[in-house]
This record gives structure tokens, C-alpha cells and sequence, in this order.
């Protein structure tokens, strides 16, 4: 390939030599473009908060702290930890004492090699990323030592059919060592997330989690999963044709109204669909919240039918009951039964 020339440039800013020598390959991808994004605007003045940086690089408010945290770990920075009014400040790394960023860095290591349960825990708590408490070479190391391991990651990067970088190895490995699911499950876990195209790292690991809170630890828990979350999938898909909605996915609250009339009212497709005809002829729109009102009505006078056909099934098919007569009748038995 040929040799890169730099024309001309406009704007530009300045990066330490010493950063670039010491994190360049090491470390993670997101944790550079952030201290990238704060060098540019605090060298060109700017004020920038938790939510425009999140903005601006396409990572999530947790992903941003947790650079933070790095790059304060790492000696980089300085940062004060705290959420509601944060403080950064960009040391020189150029003049720092050799001996005390090496001494920093060396503890840094340290600190995040003896990652214990508890340290673990409050990530996952706090609603971050439990693999930000990982090692990249800690991991990778475990990795290499494991025969099984090294197979399943290699599958997994057959499967995506991309290079895993350094915080995939973390996030992968933290379902193993943290979430406790098996090597197999891991798999079914991203078959499933790939039928789907739900490759996002970030994705893959909420749905580990919510797998592991609900116990689906076993291969046979995991494929009843799957087999009910493909059922839903169609009952969407066929109802988002019948509805008309193009687009976009069903809402949280449309799923719940739309699973409501499924699975709990057991309306039928003739209930569901007349709702919605009605619905859109009175509102001009798809509402479900109106359509649920015109269900549950529908399902209750439904029932209230069955219950009193059931009262008179006895009662000879060739004789018609008024109105008047089946209340007289219900007097009678009412009356009957108080007396017993």
C-alpha cells in the first residue's frame, strides 16, 4: 500500500506523545475517543456536559464514566467522581515525573487485576457494564489458559463474523465468570440475538443479564425462551400488518395491551381486529388504548353470554325463553338455593 501524505489541515489540536505511546494499542477503542473529544474542546475552550459528550461520540452516559474512571486510573487525568458536578483535569503528560506514572500505572494494573466479587457487584448494580471490571489482559490471559473458553470465543467470532475487540473479550467473559451461564447457553444466547439482528455488544449483554436474573441457565430453559419470544415475534409481525403500522416496532405499551388480549382476555382474532376497525373509524388512528377498552368489553359480555347459556343448557332446545322468563326463572333458582 502506499505511503499516506498529510496535504494541508485546518483546525487542529495537540495529543501527548507519551499517551500515544503508552495507550495506543492497549487500551479500549470508546476510552480513546473520549479523551480525543475532551482534548479537542478544551483546547479550543469549550464547555461540553455528561449528555452532549454521550451525544457527540455515540456511547452511553455509563460507557462515558467509565472512561473517566480509566483515564483517572491511568494517571491521565484527574477526576473527581462525582456525578451531579463532575471535574476533569487534563494533566501533561509530557512533564510528569517518569517514575511517578509508572508507579501510578503499575497500581492502576494492580487495583484491576484483583477484581473481587464486591467490586463486581457495584457495577452491576449501578447499572454499568460489569466487564468495566475486567482486565483486558487479565481475560485474555484466562482466555489462552482455557482450552473450552479459547474454543467458545473463537465460535462467537465465527458467528459475528468480525474481530472481537478487547471490551467484547470483557463483556463475553464476565457472562461466563460473573453471570454464571454456561458455554453452551452462551451460544444459544447469540444464535438467538443474530436470528434476530441484535449483534450490538451492549444488547447481547442486556439480554444476558436478563437471562440469568430470570434463571434461564440450562439448554433447555434457554430453547423454551427462544420458542416463546418466536411466537411473539410472529403474534407482532402479524398484528403490525393487520394494524397497519409500517415503520417502526410495536411500543412497550402496545406489547403489553397487545399481549393483554392474547394471553390474558384470550380475545379472539375477530374481537381484536373489529376493536380496531371501530377504534380507527371513531379516532382516525390506531389507538390501543381505546381499542383495550372496546376488548375488555367485548370479552366480558362474551362471558357474561357463556355464563348464562350455561344456566338454561339443560332447559328443552325446542322451547324459546324470553327475556322475562329467564329472569323469573333466575328469581326462582336464586330463591331455591338460599333456601337449602
Amino acid at each position: 500500500m502506499g505511503k499516506i501524505n498529510i496535504i494541508s489541515k485546518g483546525g487542529s489540536f495537540s495529543i501527548y506523545n507519551s499517551f500515544v505511546d503508552k495507550f495506543i494499542k492497549e487500551a479500549n477503542p470508546s476510552y480513546i475517543k473520549i479523551y480525543l473529544y475532551m482534548i479537542r474542546h478544551i483546547s479550543a475552550g469549550n464547555s461540553f456536559s455528561l449528555t452532549k459528550i454521550a451525544s457527540d461520540t455515540g456511547l452511553i452516559k455509563s460507557d462515558v464514566l467509565t472512561a473517566f474512571k480509566y483515564w483517572a486510573d491511568s494517571g491521565v487525568i484527574t477526576y473527581n467522581n462525582n456525578p451531579e458536578n463532575i471535574e476533569i483535569g487534563i494533566k501533561n503528560l509530557d512533564e510528569c515525573d517518569n517514575h511517578e506514572a509508572k508507579a501510578s500505572l503499575i497500581q492502576s494494573e494492580e487495583n484491576k487485576e484483583s477484581v473481587n466479587e464486591n467490586t463486581i457487584d457495584r457495577f452491576y448494580q449501578s447499572n454499568e457494564s460489569v466487564s468495566a471490571a475486567y482486565k483486558a489482559n487479565v481475560v485474555v490471559k484466562a482466555i489462552h489458559d482455557d482450552e473450552k473458553l479459547a474454543h467458545l470465543f473463537s465460535i462467537i467470532q465465527q458467528m459475528l463474523n468480525k474481530t472481537l475487540s478487547s471490551n467484547d473479550y470483557k463483556i463475553i467473559y464476565s457472562f461466563i465468570d460473573y453471570l454464571k451461564l454456561p458455554e453452551q447457553v452462551v451460544i444459544i444466547l447469540f444464535e438467538y440475538c443474530i436470528s434476530i439482528n441484535k449483534t450490538n455488544m451492549r444488547y447481547i449483554e442486556k439480554i444476558a443479564y436478563s437471562w440469568a436474573d430470570n434463571g434461564i441457565n440450562t439448554i433447555k430453559l434457554a430453547e423454551e425462551y427462544i420458542s416463546r419470544k418466536n411466537e411473539q415475534n410472529k403474534l407482532q409481525a402479524y398484528y403490525k400488518s393487520k394494524f397497519k403500522i409500517s415503520g417502526r416496532e410495536f411500543t412497550e405499551t402496545e406489547l403489553k395491551f397487545l399481549s393483554s388480549w392474547v394471553y390474558e382476555l384470550k380475545a379472539s382474532e375477530e374481537i381484536i381486529l373489529a376493536a380496531f376497525e371501530k377504534t380507527v373509524l371513531n379516532t382516525g388512528k390506531v389507538s390501543f388504548k381505546y381499542m383495550d377498552t372496546i376488548i375488555r368489553g367485548e370479552t366480558q359480555s362474551a362471558a357474561q353470554k357463556s355464563s348464562e347459556k350455561s344456566k338454561f343448557k339443560n332447559y328443552p332446545a325446542k322451547y324459546e325463553i324470553s327475556e322475562k322468563e329467564k329472569s323469573r326463572l333466575e328469581k326462582m333458582m336464586s330463591e331455591y338455593e338460599d333456601g337449602e
